[in-house]
């Protein structure tokens, strides 16, 4: 099917709809001066990978991909038109051809790609967007599974028989194997992108909806736009009718006059000076109507270039709501999946900095031991008697000591600073008779491994619950 591009995308519509004997359901809205909100059109964007869609368009020929760059030289391969046309076969059996309101190839951009525009009737010839994108059911996700199934299809049908292989992702395709420690890396750096797309999404979602609101705002003003215009289109009509019955009566009279002359009723002066004054009527008549006639031109493009405005608007409004009904669905999603895994993650971190924790005690302990033992075999009896009176003070502020004396709060303190949580590791420690932070610039160094970063943060932790109370203890 050609495209007719001397007609806009709006005006094919409403011709289309007009031989079907179909009505817009936003017509009469329209002409209350309403805001439309029915989904009367549907706009879909049909490509795939890049280079092989460069190579379909232009094969191995030499292209400058820059904006503005001259390709005159360029030839449009057969392959892509082969590619356009089993696309268009495509969508007119997935929704009907009578519904395909515009198919067009863009081959000036990075990657080429097709625009098509499908309405949304029913085989039984009703506008029904539930219907035709959602397969009938009206929940949130019916949208996003109908266009997962759409590129399903369509790569299948389409795609592969061009090397457009549709891609599997994640979710669909199974686990990935890693490492216990790369997979708390991983589960780490993405608790820290989602939290940065939560801020990010919540941005979007305000943007979008002033946009929809002032969208929706230019909209009633075009809408009333619209209806001033038919009216005075309708005035002007109206205009031109009565002056050409005015005309037809002027000249109904100029044949009365002749008459009358033929039989004698009126003489030949009186007949010719009555003559000149409905002809000058006649004429300033054609005049009228001739200025009436160009300004009902002026009117028609007018509401016809209103109407596209409206109609472009409408199609800016819907692609801003599903933005923003995208956004929201993110952010709910991303939200959902750091309260599901961040404790998760918080749990299994803690674990492990027990575990560390005991480990670097009975290592600790040992070389303690040992040293005391060492200092212990070279001293006099009555000085070995002391030192057990006094074996104490070897202990003073050991690492033994604070994890006997707070176990719990030197682990929690130690996973807060892991975690980055840097306010509340400060916070744990206070309510444990602690003190002092780690500093602004705490975090984990670019060339230190899991475990020094573990270590490091043990001994941030002891000095925070030993600042404190440093000063209280006495043994």
């Amino acid at each position: 099917m050609k495209v007719n591009k001397m007609k806009s995308i709006p005006q094919r519509i409403a011709e289309n709809l007009e031989a079907r004997g179909i009505k817009d359901p936003n017509l009469s809205l329209i002409n209350q001066g309403k805001r439309p909100y029915f989904k009367t059109v549907a706009n879909f964007i049909l490509g795939g990978n890049r280079e092989v869609m460069r190579n379909l368009a232009f094969g191995n020929q030499n292209v400058n991909w820059e904006q503005g760059a001259d390709n005159t030289q360029l030839k449009r391969m057969p392959e892509i038109e082969n590619w356009a046309k089993d696309a268009y076969r495509f969508m007119c059996k997935k929704y009907g051809e009578k519904n395909i309101a515009a198919f067009v190839v863009h081959l000036d951009e990075a990657n080429p790609h097709i625009h098509c525009t499908v309405l949304p009737i029913t085989p039984k010839e009703k506008f029904s967007f539930l219907g035709v994108f959602l397969d009938g059911h009206d929940d949130k996700e019916a949208l996003s599974r109908h266009m997962t199934n759409l590129h399903t299809e369509f790569a299948n049908e389409v795609g592969i028989k061009y090397g457009l292989e549709r891609g599997d992702s994640i979710k669909e395709t199974g686990a990935e194997h890693r490492t216990t420690e790369e997979y708390r890396e991983r589960l780490w750096k993405e608790a820290q992108q989602k939290e940065a797309e939560v801020e990010e999404n919540n941005k979007t979602i305000e943007g979008n909806k002033k946009t929809i609101d002032t969208q929706n705002n230019i909209m009633d003003s075009q809408s009333r736009e619209i209806k001033h215009a038919a009216a005075r289109l309708k005035a002007l009509q109206t205009m031109i009718k009565n002056l050409q019955t005015h005309k037809m009566d002027l000249e109904g009279e100029v044949k009365k006059l002749e008459r009358d002359l033929e039989s004698g009723k009126i003489t030949k002066e009186e007949a010719d000076r009555k003559l000149a004054q409905i002809n000058a009527d006649i004429e300033k008549t054609k005049e009228k109507i001739a200025d009436k006639i160009e300004k009902l031109k002026i009117a028609q493009r007018q509401l016809d270039i209103i109407e596209e405005k409206k109609n472009n608007f409408e199609a800016k409004a819907a692609m801003a709501e599903e933005k923003a009904t995208e956004a929201e669905k993110k952010y709910n999603e991303v939200k959902a999946k750091i309260d599901k895994e961040t404790p998760a993650l918080n749990k299994q971190v803690m674990r492990e900095m027990q575990a560390l924790g005991y480990h670097l005690g009975a290592i600790d302990t040992q070389n303690r031991l040992e040293k005391y033992n060492e200092f212990k075999a070279q001293l006099p009896d009555e000085q070995r008697e002391f030192l057990d009176s006094t074996v104490g003070k070897i202990w003073d502020g050991s690492f033994m000591e604070q994890i006997a004396e707070n176990t719990s709060a030197v682990c929690s303190v130690a996973t807060a600073l892991f975690m980055g949580y840097l306010d509340s590791a400060t916070t744990i420690a206070a309510s444990h008779g602690g003190g002092g932070s780690p500093g602004s610039g705490w975090g984990k160094k670019d060339d230190e491994d899991d475990l020094a970063f573990r270590r490091r943060c043990f001994g941030m932790a002891m000095h925070m619950m030993r600042s404190g109370n440093k000063q209280q203890r006495k043994r």
